[in-house]
C-alpha cells in the first residue's frame, strides 16, 4: 500500500439536529448570503459560509471576503511573494550544491516588506574565487511570472551577478506539497551581468513557474550580501486554485437532490464542481506497522479502529499507510458540467449522512472563473435504507430494441417512509413497458398498478398499488419493458418516489445486487461491437412535389445516431447530378439519438430546384472514426 492520502485535519458543519426539527426538503447554500431564502414552508434552509472549508489554494482572500469564491489575479502591483507563505511555501536556499530546503525565519525576511530586515550571504570566503549561492522562493502555486525584483537591505552589498530561473517544480521535500529534491524542469529568463545596483529589477516574458530561483554571483569581494526583499510579480490568474468544503454532517442518512451555483467562467477557463458522500466524518483509514515485518494493521494494540488523532500519536516508525475508506466514502464524482449551473442531479450516491464539495478553477491566462454561490439540496429520513437495482441483460445488438428487465431490491426500515412509484430513464425512448411483477402488488397489465410513459418516451414511470412498505423489504421488483439501445454503455438510471409527499425527494436507485439470479449488478448495458456510426436511415417520401398543395411537400431524413457520447458534427446535405452542393439540411453538432430532418426542396439561395434527381449524403464525424450514407431522391412539380 501506498500513503497516497495526505494527512488533514478533518472539520465538519454539523447540521443534524436541523435537519431533524421537521420533515421536508432541507436545502444547504454555500455564500450568496445576500440572495433570498427559499420561502415555501416544506423547506429547511441552512445558510453556509465559503470560510467553511477543510482547505484550499491560491484563492483570493479579498473576494472570499465579501461572499465570491474565485482564484488570484494578478496584476502589475500584486507581489505574489508576500501570500507564498500562507500557500505552505516560502523561500530556502542552496549553498554550494548542498541544499536547505528549511524556510527560516531569516530567510522569511526576504518576503516581509521591510527592507530593513534580510537574509545574509555572509563574508569571508577566498576571494581568489568566484563564489554562487541559489535563493529559491516557492510559491505554492503555479503562476504565470513576468517580472522580478531584488533588493539589498543596505548599500554596497549587491551581488555582482543575477540570473532569474522560472522551475515548474521546487527542489524541496515536505509533506505538504509532495515534491522531492528532483530535477526542478527550470529555465533560465534573464541575467545580469557586471551587476552594480542595490535594486534589480528584471522583466521577462510571462511564464508558468511554481517557483523562482534565484542564483547569486560574487566576484572576489569578500563583503556580505543581505537581501532584504525579493519580489515576484505576474499576469492573468493563478493557474489552478481550489475550494475544499468542511463535511457536511446531517445526523442521520439522506437522499440527495439537485446542485445549482451562481457565477462565470470564461472561454477556455474551466471551473470544476465535484461532490462525494460519507457515513464518517473521516474518510481515511489509518494504519500501523504491528511489528512482523511489513504487517500492517487498521487497529491499535486493544483492537480499536485506529482514529486519526490515535495515528498521529503513534511511536517513530510505528505509523503506517493512509488509505481511502471506499466501504463508507464514495469517490470524487465526476466535475458536473458548468452549463448546468440551474440544477443537476447530484451524482455522488445516497443514501448517505455526510456531504463533501469541491470546487477546482483551472484559469487559461487572463480567463478565468468564479462561484457567488453554491445550493443543494436533501430529503431526511430516505424512503429506504437501501434501494439496489440491476438492468439485464447486459449484451445487447447495437440500435435494436431489446427486451429488458430492470431489478429492484429495497431495504425499508421503520423510520423509512418507503415508496408508491418507480421512474426508469430511457434515453433513446422507450417501446413498451410489458408487465410489472412483486410480491403483494397488484398485476400490471390488468390490475390497480399502472405505468405512464413520458411525453418524450425517454422515461416511464410505475405507480405501485399497494406501496412498498417496511412489510415489503427485501422483495424484488421485476420490470419487464423494450427500449432501443443507440450507444455502448447506456445507463438505465432509476428512482422511486413518495407520490403523497411532494416536497421531498425521489431516492435514486444505486446499482448492485438486486437479485442473485441475475449476474448484471449494473444499470448500464453494452452493445456488441460495431464500427456503424448511422443506422436505420429512412428517405420519406423517396420523390417529393414542394409545390404547396399540402401533399408531399418535403422530404423527412430519419435514422439513428449511434455511440457518439459527446457531440459530433453531423451533415445532411444535398447535390446535384453534376456534384454541386445546392441545399443544406442540417449541418451542427449532435448526440447519440433518433434523427429527424426535412427538406423542404429550396436551394442554398432559398428558391425551389428544379424538378430532377438530387443525391443526398448524410455524414458524420468522431473520434472513433467516420460514417456516411449516399442515395438519391426525386423532385417533380
Amino acid at each position: 500500500m501506498m500513503r497516497s492520502i495526505r494527512i488533514a485535519a478533518f472539520a465538519a458543519v454539523a447540521l443534524g439536529a436541523l435537519a431533524q426539527q421537521t420533515s421536508g426538503l432541507e436545502v444547504y447554500r454555500f455564500g450568496g448570503s445576500n440572495l433570498p431564502k427559499p420561502t415555501d414552508n416544506d423547506i429547511n434552509f441552512h445558510q453556509l459560509g465559503w470560510s467553511d472549508l477543510v482547505e484550499s489554494r491560491s484563492l483570493d482572500e479579498d473576494s472570499l471576503a465579501v461572499g465570491i469564491l474565485r482564484p488570484i489575479q494578478l496584476t502589475d502591483s500584486l507581489n505574489i511573494a508576500l501570500s507564498a507563505e500562507a500557500r505552505n511555501a516560502g523561500p530556502y536556499v542552496r549553498v554550494s550544491g548542498v541544499a536547505s530546503y528549511a524556510i527560516t525565519d531569516a530567510a522569511l525576511n526576504m518576503v516581509d516588506t521591510d527592507r530593513s530586515t534580510y537574509w545574509e550571504w555572509a563574508e569571508g570566503v577566498r576571494t581568489e574565487t568566484i563564489n554562487s549561492r541559489r535563493i529559491t522562493l516557492d510559491l505554492g502555486g503555479l503562476f504565470f511570472i513576468n517580472r522580478v525584483r531584488f533588493i539589498v537591505a543596505e548599500e554596497n552589498r549587491y551581488p555582482d551577478e543575477l540570473f532569474v530561473n522560472l522551475d515548474l517544480g521546487v527542489q524541496k521535500l515536505d509533506n505538504v506539497t509532495g515534491y522531492g529534491a528532483a530535477q526542478v524542469q527550470g529555465r533560465e529568463v534573464a541575467e545580469v551581468i557586471e551587476n552594480t545596483a542595490d535594486t534589480i529589477d528584471v522583466s521577462f516574458p510571462a511564464g508558468l513557474a511554481r517557483s523562482v530561483g534565484l542564483l547569486m554571483v560574487r566576484k572576489n569581494r569578500p563583503a556580505a550580501i543581505r537581501v532584504g526583499e525579493v519580489e515576484v510579480y505576474g499576469k492573468g490568474f493563478t493557474d489552478n486554485a481550489s475550494f475544499t468544503s468542511s463535511f457536511i454532517d446531517l445526523g442521520e442518512p439522506a437522499v440527495w437532490g439537485d446542485i445549482r451555483w451562481g457565477g462565470s467562467q470564461d472561454p477556455g477557463a474551466d471551473v470544476f464542481i465535484q461532490t462525494r458522500a460519507g457515513n464518517t466524518l473521516d474518510p481515511n483509514i489509518y494504519w500501523r506497522f504491528t511489528g512482523r515485518g511489513e504487517e500492517q494493521s487498521r487497529f491499535n494494540e486493544n483492537g480499536q479502529p485506529l482514529t486519526f488523532s490515535a495515528y498521529r500519536l503513534l511511536k517513530p516508525g510505528e505509523a503506517g499507510d493512509i488509505t481511502r475508506d471506499t466501504e463508507n466514502w464514495s469517490f470524487w464524482s465526476a466535475p458536473y458540467d458548468f452549463a448546468d449551473s440551474s440544477g443537476t442531479d447530484i451524482l455522488s450516491p445516497s443514501p448517505h449522512s455526510v456531504f463533501q464539495v469541491k470546487v477546482d478553477f483551472l484559469p487559461d491566462g487572463d480567463n478565468g472563473g468564479e462561484l457567488e454561490f453554491l445550493e443543494f439540496s436533501a430529503t431526511v429520513p430516505p424512503l429506504a435504507a437501501e434501494a439496489v437495482a440491476e438492468v439485464w441483460p447486459q449484451d445487447v445488438p447495437l440500435g435494436e430494441v431489446s427486451s429488458f428487465t430492470y431489478l429492484i431490491r429495497p431495504t425499508i426500515l421503520g423510520e423509512n417512509s418507503g415508496f408508491d412509484q418507480i421512474e426508469v430513464e430511457t434515453p433513446f425512448g422507450v417501446v413498451s413497458v410489458d408487465s410489472v411483477k412483486a410480491t403483494g402488488l397488484s398485476d400490471y397489465p390488468g390490475g390497480e398498478t399502472t405505468v405512464e410513459i413520458g411525453p418524450d418516451s425517454t422515461s416511464f414511470s410505475v405507480q405501485l398499488s399497494p406501496p412498498r412498505g417496511v412489510g415489503d423489504s427485501g422483495s424484488v421488483i421485476e420490470v419487464f419493458y423494450q427500449a432501443p439501445v443507440l450507444r455502448y454503455g447506456t445507463a438505465f438510471r432509476g428512482w422511486v418516489r413518495d407520490t403523497t409527499r411532494p416536497a421531498e425527494l425521489p431516492q435514486p436507485l444505486n446499482q448492485g445486487n438486486a437479485a442473485d439470479e441475475v449476474l448484471s449488478e449494473a444499470l448500464t448495458v453494452r452493445t456488441f461491437l460495431s464500427n456503424k456510426l448511422l443506422a436505420k436511415l429512412d428517405v420519406d417520401p423517396p420523390i417529393f412535389s414542394p409545390n404547396g398543395d399540402g401533399r408531399n411537400d418535403e422530404v423527412t431524413f430519419s435514422f439513428d445516431l449511434l455511440q457518439v457520447t459527446e457531440a459530433v458534427p453531423l451533415q445532411v446535405e444535398m447535390f446535384d447530378v453534376s456534384g454541386c452542393r445546392v441545399a443544406v439540411v442540417h449541418d451542427r453538432e449532435e448526440k447519440s439519438g433518433e434523427m429527424a430532418f426535412r427538406w423542404n426542396g429550396r436551394n442554398l439561395s432559398e428558391e425551389l430546384v428544379p424538378p430532377g434527381i438530387y443525391v443526398y449524403r448524410v455524414s458524420v464525424e468522431a473520434e472513433s472514426g467516420d460514417d456516411q450514407h449516399v442515395g438519391t431522391i426525386g423532385v417533380v412539380y
